[in-house]
């Protein structure tokens, strides 16, 4: 679930790979209001469900991750792994300023202003850690280490306390932006992680 994951499956290729644009983002559907954690899970699941995935991993990317989290601890049973990363198991409240932060950067059509707006007027903090425990798969948390990461030392700890097989990586010179400075790095890290989950399951 990174931004623009396009390179990244020509890269995986030839494993089948599924890039969702989540609600409002992309070309995918911007409606009016319902712009939840439930609502995007909800998205999710009609994805995977419509595309009869079964034993796949599940790689989710900033505010992507708590979305991957909620559907994963309801739907454990087909997912063999989870890549989580540089973000807590939370959603977060986001407040109306953010809306004018956003707005200022110039980058979002007027015909899609109501998704940040309806993105801000649904959100309300959930904690998430306790779902984790539901999660039993192997799951990669990829983290930066410089102050630009959004996943600090303590969430990091307790992932390690709530996940039963979790493996933590941190990229020392890099923020929140896992793939830079080295981009290399960061396809390595998540290959090798599949290629680990494929060895699980033959």
């Amino acid at each position: 679930m990174l931004n623009n994951s396009r390179d990244e499956m020509k890269i995986l290729s030839p494993r089948h790979c599924l890039s969702l644009s989540l609600r409002g983002n992309g070309k995918s559907d911007a409606p009016l209001e319902d712009y939840s954690l439930e609502d995007h899970v909800s998205d999710i699941e009609a994805v995977i469900n419509e595309s009869h995935l079964k034993d796949y991993c599940l790689m989710a990317y900033s505010m992507g991750v708590p979305y991957a989290i909620q559907y994963a601890s309801n739907n454990p049973e087909y997912i063999k792994g989870m890549i989580l990363l540089d973000y807590p198991a939370k959603f977060p409240y986001i407040p109306e300023s953010w809306v004018d932060t956003v707005f200022s950067k110039g980058y979002i059509k007027e015909d899609r202003q109501h998704v940040v707006r309806g993105i801000q007027r649904d959100s309300e903090e959930v904690e998430l850690w306790e779902d984790l425990q539901r999660i039993k798969c192997p799951v990669l948390i990829i983290k930066g280490g410089t102050n630009h990461s959004l996943l600090k030392e303590r969430a990091t700890e307790k992932y390690k306390g709530n996940l039963s097989n979790v493996k933590v990586v941190e990229f020392s010179d890099s923020g929140h932006e896992l793939w830079k400075p080295d981009y290399n790095r960061f396809i390595e890290t998540v290959t090798e992680f599949l290629v680990e989950l494929d060895r699980l399951h033959t």
